[in-house]
């Protein structure tokens, strides 16, 4: 895990010092530019405790020039995995000790930020910046009722690259990696969240098949 954590620090420090920085004046001519509304779906995979784990991720947001995107997201652990289940021993209404299996739940509201700082006709380079504020808890049922235990609030902070690569007008491949830095009582939920993230990505780039139809309904016309 400290070797993962090491490879994926050190990419996002070279990525900060690069020549292709993000510049000022490029920020300020994409602001000048009318948003178009964006949502995105996205999955990504980490570790929780040393067993695999995936964030499940829906953003929806502005985008400027296809270069600079602003917006909010909702995220969550799943599916629950249970390598983080652990029993919870309780008296039940016969008075008789008891347990059930509770599983970890997490979940974070963000804010998000991505630039492109380098962008050709097929290659696609960008920071991302992800800002969350949630929960996680461990979650069981007694009687047909959900019990949480374990509350413990949470404050993530979530910096990656990304690289795309176009194959056709309409369709490409890329990947993300970056670092989740949560910010938690660890004592409470006795879980350990820091993680390199990464993703592969199929992409469908809908805005071209959009122009696309739009093109050839025009043309008969």
């Amino acid at each position: 895990m400290f070797k993962q954590s090491s490879i994926c620090l050190l990419i996002l420090f070279c990525c900060s010092v690069t020549k292709a920085q993000p510049a000022f004046d490029t920020i300020k001519a994409c602001l000048e530019n009318k948003p178009q509304l964006f949502v995105k779906l996205d999955s990504r995979n980490s570790f929780i405790s040393n067993s695999r784990a995936k964030i499940l991720g829906a953003k929806l947001g502005l985008n400027y020039a296809n270069r600079l995107y602003f917006g909010v997201g909702y995220n969550q652990l799943d599916p629950p995995a249970k390598d983080f289940d652990k029993q919870v021993y309780y008296i039940n209404s016969t008075n008789i000790r008891d347990s059930a299996t509770a599983t970890l739940k997490l979940f974070y509201i963000s804010t998000h930020a991505e630039y492109t700082y380098y962008q050709t006709k097929n290659w696609n380079l960008s920071i991302l910046l992800q800002l969350g504020i949630g929960k996680t808890y461990y979650q069981y049922l007694l009687s047909g009722q959900k019990i949480n235990i374990n509350e413990n609030f949470i404050f993530i902070y979530e910096p990656a690259i990304s690289i795309e690569y176009k194959i056709i007008r309409w369709a490409g491949i890329g990947a993300d990696v970056g670092f989740r830095f949560m910010f938690a009582d660890y004592k409470n939920i006795n879980q350990k969240f820091n993680s390199p993230t990464y993703a592969f990505k199929l992409l469908i780039y809908y805005n071209e098949i959009y122009k696309s139809i739009s093109k050839r309904i025009k043309e008969k016309r």
